[in-house]
């Protein structure tokens, strides 16, 4: 009796060790930690850390840290901050987390988000709710977190109204390697969203989905973006359309990334409209930056609103699309039209120090180019039409080909069928179909003088 009396005092000490004492070890090792793991939520030029805060208790402690996005992701003066407040629930038995309290971990952690810090000139009516995290870390030090984000409809304001929003409930999932910094798996619901401003212009989708699978050294090397559909529309009778999305990049040897594209059905502003392919590698591009380019075109006033003429576009946007020595090689982009394929390949490359000009023009000669392009002469036909300004337009148009094709500026191929383009630039100098342009320059500026118009 003495030894089972024995055994079970041991057995409760144990016990007590370990659901007393283990949780407060737990949340002392998650705090020499903190400081390291938010210096990794910053991203140089995007997101920066504004400050840390740490609480810890014996179960349970309290994180907060606050970010500010920076660059390209700052739309407007001073950048707004965003406040990620945590709630960690030290194991192996985690007493305070909401579910699944008896299974061992190393820690639950509840994280939550207010979206709308990001806008803090603008009302929400009503408020959406905030975006919540959960991570699970495992005694295996292995960690999965799930994002969920209410649906809901609401409104946006100003002075004035601005936009009504409409999103489905977004769910998302992470895993990782908590000790080991590496990433294992994500992915990413969307179901349906939409935007419709006060002024007419509308975006929105329906059925975006996410995923990422990690590689040998831990990270996200294969990436697989797909939608039913997205539309994007300025109001103004200019939209554009798309149906079944698939996009997918992989990582390849050498820090190249191998990217392919297939839009089913893509409706273009001119209503020209087919299958859209894309098969292209590069090297250099930085994909946040162009993940904001959009709004940031949009920003400078858009094709009609002359962003084209903006010095802004080419001392800020565009050069921030890539690193230094970039390089792009598309095999294959092809759009299957009502009136035949358009087609280009080529390669681009980027100087090792591409520098912050003004105009066009001078961002263009600092480029290395060497591009096929091939146009169905239907469609060639009609693009020429939209800017054709006299009584007789079909006459204008054979003339206008007429004259390019003179000037070797296209050259028919496919018995008339199809006209292709070949354009070369290196050290500032173009050639066009074997031909050189030393007016390639003036030809860019009134390109740029007439893109509002058309």
């Amino acid at each position: 009796m003495r030894v089972l009396i024995k055994t079970l005092a041991w057995g409760m000490a144990v016990l007590v060790l370990i659901g007393v004492a283990a949780p407060a070890v737990i949340g002392w090792v998650l705090a020499s930690r903190f400081d390291r793991t938010v210096d990794e939520l910053a991203v140089p030029d995007y997101l920066e850390v504004v400050s840390r805060d740490f609480d810890r208790g014996w179960f349970q402690s309290q994180a907060q840290v606050v970010l500010k996005p920076i660059g390209p992701l700052c739309h407007t003066r001073p950048c707004p901050v965003l406040t990620l407040k945590s709630r960690i629930d030290q194991g192996p038995l985690a007493w305070g987390a909401d579910q699944d309290r008896l299974t061992p971990v190393l820690a639950v952690v509840h994280t939550r988000v207010d979206p709308t810090e990001l806008w803090p000139r603008y009302v929400f009516s009503p408020t959406p709710g905030p975006v919540t995290l959960v991570s699970r870390v495992g005694l295996d030090t292995r960690g999965r977190a799930r994002l969920t984000l209410d649906g809901i409809t609401f409104d946006v304001a100003r002075q004035n109204p601005v936009a009504h929003l409409e999103t489905a409930t977004v769910r998302g999932e992470l895993q990782s390697s908590v000790l080991g910094r590496s990433l294992h798996g994500l992915r990413l619901d969307w179901p349906s969203f939409s935007m419709v401003k006060q002024s007419g212009g509308h975006i929105g989708w329906r059925g975006l989905h996410v995923e990422a699978d990690a590689g040998p050294a831990g990270m996200l090397t294969q990436r697989r973006l797909s939608a039913d559909s997205f539309t994007l529309d300025n109001g103004q009778g200019q939209a554009t359309r798309l149906s079944d999305l698939r996009l997918t990049t992989r990582e390849q040897s050498g820090g190249r990334t191998a990217v392919s594209m297939h839009i089913d059905r893509l409706v273009l502003p001119d209503n020209t409209q087919g299958t859209l392919i894309v098969e292209a590698n590069e090297q250099g591009l930085q994909p946040g930056a162009w993940a904001t380019v959009a709004g940031r075109w949009q920003q400078l006033g858009g094709w009609s609103g002359g962003a084209l003429n903006e010095p802004a576009l080419y001392q800020r946007v565009l050069p921030g699309l890539f690193a230094d020595g970039a390089d792009v090689h598309v095999q294959r982009l092809e759009l299957a039209t009502g009136d035949g394929a358009i087609r280009i390949r080529g390669d681009m490359s980027v100087p090792p120090s591409l520098r912050p000009v003004e105009t066009a023009t001078d961002w263009l000669a600092q480029l290395d180019l060497d591009f096929r392009l091939s146009l169905p002469a239907a469609f060639l036909r009609r693009l020429v039409a939209q800017t054709a300004a006299s009584a007789s337009p079909a006459r204008e148009v054979e003339a206008r080909l007429a004259a390019l094709n003179q000037r070797q500026l296209i050259a028919p191929s496919d018995n008339g069928k199809n006209y292709s383009v070949h354009l070369k630039l290196h050290d500032g100098r173009m050639t066009i179909n074997g031909r050189r342009r030393p007016q390639w320059r003036s030809l860019i500026d009134q390109f740029q003088a007439a893109a509002p118009g058309l």
